[in-house]
Parts: structure tokens; C-alpha cells; sequence
């Protein structure tokens, strides 16, 4: 604290606020859009934070002070704690790799420091993994973040990831309807189609609102589609007739042009934009699987049970709970082929199988990452 106020700027210190109230930090594009300052402000303020030691350059808050622990207590830890050895190995095997040390102090801080069940970090491991950003520091800002929110119990767990996929696929739709089909709504993004549904604005509303909003800014901006909506809403305007008779201006003065992206920095969104896509798909096939089958839900609701019990047992118990869980795999490629549905068709497929579209091994950078930096290069 004594650093955030030695800042002694406000714009730097409401970035700061708003950056730790994310769970995975921003970028300074996301910034602007949900504080309403311009990219150089931002920008600014972002230079300052990293000077004061406040946050790294993506704009991530420094993490919760951690424990120091010597090799002999983690290795003590995994042998003779059966719910953390239990995480560790439902975190290796949904990250298809062994944990480092660093990965394995972080999720033991999480374990000993929160209390949390293993059947609710297991699952909010999985939630990660599916949405493609299964790091050790991911896990420990969802789970303090589920620990403050007093997600403790399964049921509640489960119950919150439910609404947050549901609430994803209303922010898919909303950009499905802004021709945006290839991604999922960024944080900031997501934000403002929260409070357009809780406005209750229909989608064909929402189309005119962006149809207005690349005549009046030229281009897409979030913060000038919601300045319509807003006025929208406050005059009791609630369908596109209304507002086609509705002679107000759209609100003025788009926001500068951000500033251009390192060639790196433009490949690497676009492989997380495919991982978003990716996931996105694979959760909507599920989602129509659930419908359509009642034992496709049955045999998945199964499967998730026994993940999070194998989380937690070790020995004997753990190895039947192996075997139950590829019998659960056995049923549910059973029910695709009774549907007409290939046996990958809840297989993610990334176009690299090395680095699975994350541009980085470790902290090295993939091959396909390299080919694209050498081909943006040659252009």
C-alpha cells in the first residue's frame, strides 16, 4: 500500500485497482475500455506501475506473498499428503506435464493457505484447463478469488461454473451479432454485455446500437455502442423502430487508435484467440450433447465426480478410481458413436501439438512461433 500511494497519481492507481480485480491481470487495451481513458493514459499510468514495482508489464498484480519451501518439505508434501499429491496429479494430467518447483510451491501455498476441499480445486483446475489458461498462478488467483466469493462446497462450485459458461455463451452470441464469430469477449467486453442483459436490451437493439456505432466512431469501440445503449435504455427505448425514429446523435469522440502491437504480441493473441475458439466449440458441443442425450450428462457428471476423488485418494483406492474413470471414457465414446459423432469430437486439436498453440514450451519459444516471427519478417 505504502508503494501504490507513493504513485501519487490517480489514473496509475485506478489502473492498479482495476488490474488486481482481474483474475488473470489485462492488457492496456482492456484497461481503457473499462476505465474510459485514453490508450496514452493508460499507457502512462501502466509505465508508472512497473517503475513503482506494482505490477509486471502485462499489467498483472505481483501474486500473494508465497512460503519459501525447501525441496524435502514439497517432496514431503506430494508423498505423504494424499489430497495434494492427489492435485498435483490431476494438474499434471490435465496440463499433459510434469510440475516444476515453482508450479508445485504454488499450488502448495494454495492447498495449506485456503483449506479449500480438493474436490473443489479440482474442479476449478479443470475450468483452467478448459479455458485454455492452466498455469499454477492462474489456479492461485481463481482460487483466492473463490475463497473471498465463499465457493467452499462442490455443489456451489459447480453451480458458479455453470453461470460462467452460460454467461460466455451469451457473450459469444452478442459478438456473433457484431460479425465477431472467431473469439470469445475479452474481461472488458464481457462487462458490458452483463449490463446490457441485465437491461434486458434485445439483440436486435444491440445490432443497431454497432450498426450506429461504426457510422459515428468508424470503427468498433465498446465504450461509445454503450453510451447508445444507455441513452437507449434511460429514454424507454427498447426496440429498433423506437430508435429509428429517435433523432439524437450517437455520443462523440472515439478513442484514439491504439497503439500498434509487436509482431509477437500479434501472433500470440491470435493463437489464444484460436484456444478461445477452440474451447468455445467444445463447450458448445457438450452443451448440445447434455441436451440431447441424458446419459451423455449422466456418464460426464460421473466422470467429474470421479476426477475429483481421485484427487484425493492414493494407493489402491486411487488405482479403482482410475479403472472406474476409463470405463466412463469407454460409455462416453460409446454414446458419440450411438449419436452419429466421431470419437475425437471433444478432442481439443491445437495446429501445434508441441506447445499446443501457446507460441512457448517452458520459457522457450516454439517452433511455430518462430516460423511466424520469420515469415512476418521476410514480408
Amino acid at each position: 500500500m505504502a508503494a501504490l500511494a507513493g504513485l501519487r497519481d490517480p489514473q496509475a492507481a485506478l489502473l492498479y485497482a482495476y488490474a488486481a480485480s482481474r483474475d488473470g491481470g489485462c492488457t492496456e487495451e482492456e484497461a481503457a475500455a473499462a476505465l474510459g481513458l485514453a490508450p496514452e493514459q493508460v499507457h502512462k499510468a501502466a509505465e508508472l506501475t512497473v517503475v513503482y514495482g506494482l505490477t509486471a508489464r502485462e499489467l498483472t498484480p505481483p501474486p500473494r506473498q508465497e512460503p519459501a519451501y525447501s525441496a524435502g518439505e514439497l517432496v514431503r508434501a506430494r508423498e505423504g499428503d494424499p489430497a495434494f499429491s492427489g492435485l498435483c496429479s490431476y494438474f499434471e494430467s490435465a496440463a499433459g506435464r510434469i510440475l516444476n518447483r515453482r508450479e508445485m510451491e504454488t499450488l502448495l501455498n494454495v492447498h495449506e493457505s485456503l483449506g479449500m476441499k480438493p474436490d473443489v480445486l479440482t474442479l476449478l483446475i479443470g475450468d483452467c484447463a478448459r479455458r485454455g489458461r492452466l498455469t499454477a498462478r492462474e489456479v492461485e488467483r481463481v482460487a483466492y478469488r473463490w475463497h473471498d466469493m465463499g465457493l467452499t462446497d462442490y455443489a456451489d462450485a459447480e453451480a458458479y461454473l455453470q453461470q460462467q459458461r452460460d454467461r460466455r455463451s451469451r457473450g459469444a452470441r452478442v459478438l456473433a451479432l457484431f460479425g465477431m464469430r472467431d473469439r470469445l469477449p475479452g474481461e472488458s467486453e464481457q462487462k458490458y454485455i452483463d449490463k446490457w442483459d441485465k437491461l434486458g436490451v434485445s439483440d436486435a437493439l444491440l445490432k443497431l446500437a454497432y450498426d450506429r456505432t461504426l457510422l459515428g466512431a468508424g470503427r468498433m469501440s465498446w465504450p461509445y455502442l454503450d453510451k447508445i445503449v444507455t441513452a437507449w435504455h434511460e429514454k424507454g427505448i427498447t426496440t429498433p423502430e423506437q430508435a429509428e425514429h429517435e433523432t439524437r446523435e450517437g455520443p462523440k469522440g472515439a478513442l484514439s487508435e491504439k497503439k500498434a502491437e509487436s509482431a509477437e504480441t500479434a501472433i500470440l493473441r491470435k493463437m489464444q484467440e484460436k484456444r478461445q475458439q477452440r474451447a468455445l466449440t467444445l463447450e458448445k458441443r457438450r452443451e448440445e450433447l447434455r441436451r440431447e442425450s441424458r446419459a451423455f450428462a449422466e456418464n460426464e457428471s460421473a466422470m467429474r465426480l470421479c476426477a475429483s476423488r481421485m484427487a484425493r485418494s492414493t494407493g489402491d483406492a486411487r488405482a479403482a478410481l482410475e479403472a472406474k474413470y476409463r470405463e466412463s471414457l469407454a460409455i462416453q465414446r460409446e454414446i458419440l458413436e450411438k449419436l452419429g459423432k466421431p470419437a475425437d469430437y471433444l478432442t481439443d486439436k491445437p495446429d501445434c501439438a508441441k506447445c499446443g498453440d501457446r507460441g512457448y514450451v517452458g520459457t522457450k519459444k516454439c517452433d511455430c512461433l518462430l516460423r511466424e516471427l520469420k515469415k512476418l519478417a521476410g514480408a
